[in-house]
C-alpha cells in the first residue's frame, strides 16, 4: 500500500523551541513513532522541503534580539518585512508541495498549495480575533490579510482543546464535524520531577511564571499581588520577554529569559507553584508541563485552564485583582499540606495528555481529509 505523503511548515521547528514548534516537534516525533510505516513527511524549512525536521537556531540569543527587533518596528515596516518574508516561502512552499497528499499548517494560516493537495489545519487559538489589543499592530493586520479566505482551502481542522473548537463553531461558522480535538501533551522523559541545581540566581524558595509577556498572560499582575501578599516569596520568570509594555509594579522578579528543556523541569520541580493566571489561552501548555513535574498551578478558571488543570489547579476568583490573587499565593506559600496534595493530582492528571494519542487522531485526519 502507498504511504499518505504529508508535507508540513516546519519553519517554527527552525526557530527557539516553544509554541507552534514544540508542538509540531513532538507530534511529528510521536506519528513517526506511530505511523512512519504508513506516513511519509515532508519538512519544509521556509526554502525547500527535506525528510528531517530542521534544527533550531545554534544561537538563540542572537535570534531573540532579531524577533525583539521586529517587534520594535513601525507597524508599517513590520508588516513589510513580514509580507516579503511571507510571499518568499509561499512561492517555494508551492513549488514544494507538488505531488504531495496532504499538507498540515500548525501557524496563522494556510499557504496557497496546489491542485489535489489536501490542506489540514491546526489552530491553537483565536487570540488575534478575540483580543487583537494584545498583539502587536503589524500582526494583526498580517492576520487578517490572508486568514479567512485559507479557511475556504482547509479541508480538516485540529484544535488544541474544546475550548478552541467551541470557538472555531461559535466565531468561524464552521461545522463541528469537520473539527478534532487533538490536545497538546508534555513530553515525560523531559517534563518529570527533576531534582538538579538552579541558576545561581534563583533562591530557595520562589513562585514561578513560564511564558511570554504576552498582556493576556497577565503576568504584569504578580509582582502586585506579590507585594501585597507580603509572604516575601519572590517570583522568578523563564521564557521570552514578548512584545507587553505593561508597566510592572511591586518588586521585579528575577528574569531567567528563555531555559532549556532540564532547566525548566528543575525550576518546575522546585518551585512552590507555577503561577500563571492567564486570561485567554487555547490550552496553557505550562500548565500542563508544571503537573508533569509535581508543581502545584495556581491560574484561572477562563478559557481552556480549566480543562487542563482540572482538579489539581489552584484557582482563583479575579485574575485582575491583585490583593485576592495575594492572599492566595500568601496561603499557598505557608499551606504545605495544600502545596502536597496539588502536586500529587497533578502528577495523576498530567499522563491524560498524550503525544501519543494526539498523532493517533491527526493521522485519522489525515486520511479523513483524501476522502
Amino acid at each position: 500500500m502507498r504511504k499518505l505523503r504529508v508535507i508540513v511548515n516546519a519553519v517554527p521547528l527552525a526557530t527557539v523551541n516553544t509554541g507552534i514548534g514544540r508542538y509540531l516537534r513532538c507530534l511529528y516525533a510521536a506519528l513517526e513513532r506511530g505511523f512512519g510505516g504508513r506516513l511519509e513527511i515532508g519538512y519544509f524549512d521556509g526554502k525547500r522541503v527535506g525528510p528531517r525536521p530542521p534544527q533550531p537556531p545554534a544561537n538563540l540569543a542572537v535570534r531573540s534580539r532579531l524577533t525583539d527587533l521586529l517587534w520594535k518596528l513601525p507597524p508599517v515596516a513590520a508588516l513589510g518585512v513580514r509580507l516579503a518574508r511571507h510571499y518568499q516561502r509561499e512561492l517555494a512552499f508551492w513549488r514544494a508541495a507538488r505531488g504531495y497528499d496532504v499538507y498540515h499548517e500548525a501557524a496563522f494560516f494556510p499557504f496557497r498549495v496546489p491542485s489535489g493537495v489536501k490542506t489540514v489545519f491546526t489552530v491553537h487559538d483565536l487570540s488575534l480575533l478575540t483580543f487583537p489589543q494584545h498583539h502587536p499592530a503589524e500582526r494583526v493586520r498580517y492576520f487578517r490579510m490572508f486568514f479567512f479566505r485559507r479557511l475556504e482551502r482547509v479541508s480538516r481542522f485540529l484544535a488544541v482543546s474544546r475550548f478552541t473548537k467551541d470557538e472555531m463553531t461559535r466565531m468561524l461558522g464552521l461545522a463541528p464535524g469537520r473539527i478534532r480535538v487533538t490536545w497538546n501533551a508534555h513530553e515525560p522523559e523531559v517534563f518529570h520531577p527533576l531534582d538538579a541545581p538552579l541558576p545561581p540566581q534563583v533562591p530557595e524558595r520562589y513562585f514561578l511564571f513560564v511564558g511570554t509577556y504576552d498582556p493576556r498572560k497577565n503576568m504584569h499582575v504578580i509582582p502586585r499581588a506579590l507585594a501585597a501578599s507580603g509572604c516575601g516569596v519572590p517570583l522568578v520568570t523563564a521564557g521570552w520577554t514578548g512584545w507587553s509594555r505593561a508597566r510592572m509594579e511591586g518588586d521585579p522578579p528575577i528574569e531567567l529569559g528563555y531555559a532549556d528543556d532540564a532547566t525548566l523541569a528543575a525550576l518546575y520541580t522546585k518551585a512552590l507553584a507555577l503561577v500563571y493566571p492567564s486570561i485567554y489561552e487555547g490550552f496553557g501548555l505550562p500548565v500542563l508541563e508544571a503537573m508533569a513535574c509535581g508543581c502545584p498551578v495556581v491560574t484561572t478558571k477562563l478559557s481552556s485552564l480549566p480543562e487542563v488543570a482540572g482538579e489539581a489547579g489552584i484557582y482563583l476568583d479575579d485574575p485582575a485583582d491583585a490583593a485576592g490573587m495575594g492572599r492566595l499565593l500568601a496561603r499557598v506559600a505557608d499551606d504545605a499540606t495544600l502545596r502536597a496534595e496539588k502536586s500529587r493530582l497533578g502528577l495523576v492528571r498530567a499522563p491524560l495528555f498524550s503525544w501519543d494519542e494526539t498523532a493517533r487522531r491527526t493521522f485519522e485526519e489525515f486520511e479523513k481529509s483524501m476522502k
